[in-house]
C-alpha cells in the first residue's frame, strides 16, 4: 500500500468527508471523535473539529486530484464508518457518495454496504474471496494436488500429523539466538501454538502472519492483531485494504473471520492502526508475494528488519 501523509493543506479536506460520514447517522460521538483526533495526531495538525465547515462529495473531488489520496480517503472514510461498531445504512450511503465523486473503485465499499444491510456472511465472503492466503492455498491446490488439500485439512483439524512438514519447523529450535528463525520458535511455542504439520497446525500460508507479527513487534492480543494485519496492509501490493477489514471485522466488530483468532468487540485504536500501516508500507516488499523466508531464518532479526526497511517501533 502506499500510504501518504497529505500535505497540511489537504488534511482539512479529509478530516470534513470524515466527519460528514460520522454525522451521517446523527453527531458525533466518542469513538468518531477520537478516530478523527488519530487522524490529526498522525498527520500533524491540530483543528477544531467543531469549527470545519460541512463539505459536499462533489467539493472533496474537486479540491483533492491525485488518485492515491483519493483512494486513502475513500477507505479512511469506511474505517470511520466503522469506528463505533456495525455501519449504518446511511452511513454507508454516504460513503458510496464520496467514493463515487472521488472516482475510486467500489469493491471495498460494496462490503460496508452488505455489513450495513446486515448481511453478514455475503460482507465475510466478500473479504475471504480477496484474502492473500485463499490465494496461497488456491496456488498450492494447483501445483499440489488435491490429495494435499486434504492431507492439509486433517492435519489442521487434528486427526493426523505430517512429520516431515514439521521437521524444519522444529528444527528452527537450533537456529542462532537473536536470529528470525528463533524468534519464530519461540513464538510459537511461548504462545502454546503449533507448528505447520503438527496437529492442529496452522496452513503453511499464514507462516507468513505469524512472521509478520515477529518483524513487527506487535503482540497477540486484539490490539496486537489489529496492528500486524495493518502492518501486513501496509506492505501488501495487492488488495492491500482487505487486511483492514478482517482485522475489523475480527476485532471490533465481533464478526468471526477466523476460528484460529479469538474475536473481540470495540478494541480499535485508529492511531496504532494508521502507525501500523505507515510501517509496513515502508517496506521494500510484499511478504504475501510468493515469498520463501527460509534463507533468512537464520540471520539475526534486527537485520532482516533493516533490510526489509521496517522502521522501529
Amino acid at each position: 500500500m502506499d500510504f501518504r501523509v497529505p500535505p497540511p493543506e489537504v488534511v482539512p479536506i479529509g478530516l470534513r468527508a470524515m466527519r460528514a460520514v460520522a454525522e451521517s447517522d446523527g453527531p458525533l460521538d466518542a469513538a468518531e471523535r477520537e478516530m478523527l483526533s488519530a487522524a490529526q495526531r498522525v498527520f500533524g495538525t491540530q483543528i477544531d473539529i467543531d469549527t470545519l465547515p460541512p463539505i459536499t462529495p462533489a467539493e472533496t473531488a474537486a479540491a483533492l486530484s491525485d488518485p492515491q489520496l483519493r483512494w486513502q480517503l475513500a477507505h479512511g472514510l469506511i474505517v470511520m464508518a466503522l469506528s463505533d461498531g456495525r455501519p449504518k445504512k446511511a452511513e454507508a450511503e454516504c460513503v458510496r457518495a464520496f467514493a463515487e465523486a472521488l472516482e475510486v473503485p467500489l469493491q471495498d465499499i460494496s462490503t460496508l454496504e452488505k455489513l450495513a444491510d446486515e448481511h453478514f456472511v455475503l460482507a465475510r465472503l466478500d473479504i475471504a474471496r480477496r484474502f492473500a492466503g485463499r490465494e496461497q492455498m488456491v496456488a498450492d491446490v494447483r501445483e499440489k494436488g488435491v490429495g494435499w488439500l486434504a492431507r492439509s485439512l486433517s492435519t489442521i483439524a487434528g486427526l493426523r500429523e505430517d512429520p516431515e512438514l514439521a521437521a524444519p519447523y522444529r528444527a528452527l529450535e537450533a537456529s542462532p539466538v537473536g536470529s528470525l528463525g528463533r524468534a519464530y520458535f519461540d513464538f510459537v511455542r511461548g504462545n502454546g501454538f503449533t507448528f505447520v504439520g503438527e496437529k492442529h497446525g496452522s496452513p503453511e500460508p499464514l507462516v507468513v502472519h505469524d512472521l509478520s507479527h515477529i518483524l513487527s513487534g506487535y503482540g497477540t492480543d486484539p490490539i496486537g492483531e489489529i496492528q500486524v494485519l495493518s502492518f501486513q496492509a501496509g506492505y501488501r501490493k495487492r488488495n492491500p485494504f482487505t487486511y483492514v477489514l478482517f482485522a475489523l471485522f475480527q476485532f471490533q466488530l465481533d464478526l468471526r473471520m477466523s476460528p484460529l483468532a479469538p474475536s473481540s468487540e470495540g478494541t480499535f485504536d485508529p492511531e496504532k492502526m494508521m502507525i501500523a500501516l505507515q510501517r509496513g508500507a515502508a517496506m521494500d516488499r510484499d511478504l504475501t508475494d510468493a515469498w520463501d523466508w527460509w534463507p533468512v531464518m537464520d540471520r539475526p532479526l534486527e537485520e532482516v528488519r533493516r533490510d526489509f526497511g521496517i522502521p522501529p517501533l
